[in-house]
């Protein structure tokens, strides 16, 4: 009779090999088995009494083979050390040996002490039935292992072949197991779409040599590698780079227990970035992104494409002045130079904190932070009121008019809706000279950035690519990969700017030389306004004083501009400020240029901010966490696509490269085991992390911060009556409550 895994059923008992081992209690169990299996396999790996093996984990690795093929696990058992804690005998078990709970079965009350209901543990399956199957490698004078004992009987049926997958033996993560799981949590991917993600390229989860849980287990094992070591291996990973790279800054402040409580960095490429693209800056902070509730404050700008750019980042315990107040310092020195303007949204501790370290930049409020709060701060009659809105938008949004002008018109339409005594409104007013445009035409480029909404796309960005319980470690290393992408997006369009031929519309040698000089993107911003200078805009008037000759044009509106143009030197400004706002020349200029019949832009006119040459962006692969095409890994995976791209669909060439592969295999498994398998995730954490684990730790982990961002806010009323509104959720199972929470979800759980 014979078992799915091929044993052969007998009524055989224990051996008499192992008689000096077991005790009298356990010859009564045995005594109770009176059916054994026995496996028909290859006599080559069958476990011999008095087979000798150089090393023990040889032994331990022969055995392990043999459970392997005939369908069951084994598990490590007793073991003997020398004085010299060297290992002198080892025992190991099937893995069905024993049995649950040591014989003693708890019963399961339904119910407490008081009578209440209460909650039932959840069931858990056992494999223990009492097998006896055994082997025993014991160190032997000549310093080899022998196998003392062997018993072959197991108690039970053998693993089927469809099951054997499911098997501990043949569910270890390998080193392109860890790889692939290195690489899933580089790009962010979870633990479940990793494994999916693998069934994919091996084609049948029967390909995939381990199961969701090992996927599982390696992010498990990640995050208790970090666990208490945080601090310590952030710092010792910054200054890695620091000796490996000179430019890479960094710096970190500790509290009275020894965490870390500010930590700043910039890599080589952000400190270039900035002296390229640093004329205005903008920094926000974000939440959410740690599990120490640190705030995460990245400082953003925009290049040559319009994109946004991260300059360096800061991770700070809490938002004051004092804090604000080192990043900002660390962010200067980091620079060697400082921006024009700062824009951030109105936040005290960062006004303070500018003005200290800051005194000769301008600091503007977020204008679309201040616009949202109107409709919560007036009542709901003027909300209704279309006509004030389109006004308060139409003074508060233009960048035309003059600081004197937009006085006269805030003033009239505070009169005119009785808002001159708002409170508000009041200290907006106050506030005026912090975020009006008027108030910023003197200062160059003021309108590349009026609002923090490039500091709050790329908050965004980052929120999604980062989770609440990631260490510092983790972070960072998503704070690189979305870094990564940025450069790369932005090398991707540097390709495009350098070989683009675009549609021209006007037959103008100034419209080609434009073409030449920018990027794709501020090219067709200058194309527009060169059309319209052309078809929509006419001279209504001309008149010259000396060198200079002043122009009056009006474009499709009933709005003047002046144009003042100097033909020494081909020098123009307009009224309308558009260079002077945004380093663009504007329709009204163009129009000038061309009665000048000028072929190409003055160099005055050429903000290399905006050309296409500024953008060579060559990463510092010293620098980066991103692992080199060098790599073992890597040069494997590159070498084995390369080779399936040039096979493509032809039929002999793939039956040639899987036959090369399979012999392959066959060597390299007849030749044995030269490298050491691997055992557990640590190496490849290790190699993930960048960074080995301290011997000791001087720099401890960052407390749980508390800050405005990270507990409970006050809701306004527009927000409460949104809330109340809405659709009652579902009755949650633990606290009771009708939530937008379950069971499982449940914060009181």
């Amino acid at each position: 009779m014979s078992d799915t895994g091929s044993p052969e059923l007998s009524g055989a008992h224990a051996s008499e090999g192992d008689s000096d081992y077991v005790s009298h209690g356990v010859r009564e169990l045995l005594a109770e088995q009176t059916t054994y299996w026995f496996l028909a396999v290859d006599s080559e790996i069958t476990p011999v009494v008095g087979r000798r093996f150089s090393t023990l984990d040889e032994g331990i690795d022969f055995y392990t083979n043999y459970a392997r093929v005939c369908g069951f696990d084994v598990r490590l058992y007793t073991m003997k050390r020398a004085r010299d804690r060297e290992t002198v005998m080892r025992y190991l078990v099937c893995n069905r040996e024993g049995i649950k709970g040591g014989g003693i079965s708890k019963p399961i009350c339904a119910h407490g002490d008081s009578g209440g209901k209460r909650k039932q543990r959840r069931r858990r399956i056992s494999n223990r039935v009492k097998c006896r199957a055994r082997i025993c490698f014991r160190k032997v004078s000549s310093g080899e292992f022998e196998i003392t004992v062997f018993v072959e009987g197991h108690s039970h049926h053998m693993c089927s072949d469809a099951s054997k997958l499911f098997m501990r033996v043949n569910r270890k993560l390998d080193v392109a197991h860890q790889a692939f799981a290195a690489n899933c949590v580089r790009a962010n991917a979870g633990s479940s779409k990793g494994f999916k993600l693998y069934r994919e390229i091996t084609g049948l989860y029967a390909n995939v040599g381990a199961t969701d849980t090992e996927f599982h287990n390696f992010k498990r094992d990640l995050q208790v590698y970090v666990d208490g070591k945080d601090g310590e291996m952030i710092i010792e990973k910054f200054k890695t780079k620091c000796a490996i790279c000179e430019n890479f800054f960094f710096d970190y402040d500790m509290d009275k227990e020894n965490r870390v409580a500010r930590l700043f960095w910039a890599d080589p490429i952000g400190r270039r970035n900035f002296s390229l693209f640093g004329d205005t800056v903008s920094f926000d902070a974000t939440y959410g992104t740690n599990r120490y509730n640190l705030v995460f404050v990245p400082f953003t700008e925009v290049d040559h494409h319009k994109r946004c750019i991260t300059f360096a980042a800061g991770l700070l315990t809490k938002e004051d002045v004092e804090s604000y107040t080192w990043l900002l310092q660390r962010f200067r020195t980091a620079m060697s130079s400082v921006s024009s303007c700062v824009i951030t949204d109105q936040d005290p501790a960062m006004k303070i904190a500018i003005a200290q370290v800051l005194p000769n930049c301008r600091h503007r409020f977020c204008m679309w932070h201040i616009i949202t709060k109107v409709n919560e701060k007036i009542g709901s009659d003027l909300v209704k009121d279309v006509q004030f809105c389109n006004k308060l938008n139409g003074i508060v949004w233009n960048e035309t008019i003059s600081v004197g002008e937009f006085e006269v018109q805030w003033h009239l339409l505070m009169e005119k809706y009785n808002l001159t005594t708002h409170r508000w409104f009041t200290k907006l007013y106050t506030e005026r000279e912090f975020w009006i445009p008027a108030y910023f035409t003197d200062l160059p480029m003021s309108g590349l950035l009026r609002t923090t909404s490039r500091s709050e796309a790329e908050n965004n960005v980052y929120g999604n690519c980062s989770r609440p319980h990631f260490s510092l470690v983790e972070f960072y290393m998503q704070y690189e990969s979305v870094l990564e992408t940025q450069r790369y997006k932005q090398s991707k369009l540097n390709a495009e700017s350098e070989g683009y031929l675009p549609d021209f519309k006007t037959p103008l040698a100034l419209e080609r030389y434009l073409a030449q000089m920018f990027t794709i993107k501020i090219f067709y911003e200058l194309q527009q306004e060169i059309e319209a200078g052309c078809f929509y805009c006419r001279v209504v008037g001309i008149r010259e004083e000396g060198e200079v000759i002043t122009y009056d044009i009006r474009g499709e509106g009933t709005a003047t501009y002046t144009v003042q143009y100097t033909p020494v030197g081909n020098h123009a400004s307009c009224s309308c400020k558009l260079f002077e706002r945004l380093g663009l020349v504007c329709r009204h200029m163009f129009l000038v240029f061309r009665d000048a019949q000028i072929k190409s832009l003055p160099l005055d006119y050429v903000l290399p901010r905006w050309c296409k040459q500024v953008g060579g962006v060559v990463c510092c692969r010293q620098c980066s966490d991103v692992p080199s095409t060098e790599s073992g890994p890597n040069r494997i995976w590159n070498a084995m696509h390369t080779c399936a791209a040039l096979v493509g669909n032809n039929t002999d060439r793939k039956s040639r490269l899987v036959q090369v592969l399979e012999d392959l295999k066959r060597e390299f498994m007849s030749a044995g085991p030269n490298v050491a398998p691997a055992k557990g995730n640590n190496a490849a954490i290790v190699a993930l992390c960048g960074v080995a684990p301290p011997a000791s730790i001087t720099i401890k982990p960052p407390a749980q911060a508390k800050n405005k961002g990270t507990g409970k806010r006050i809701k306004s009323q527009r927000e409460l009556a949104v809330l109340s509104s809405a659709k009652i959720g579902r009755k949650c199972g633990v606290c009771g409550e009708y939530a937008r929470h379950n069971a499982r979800s449940c914060p009181y759980k």
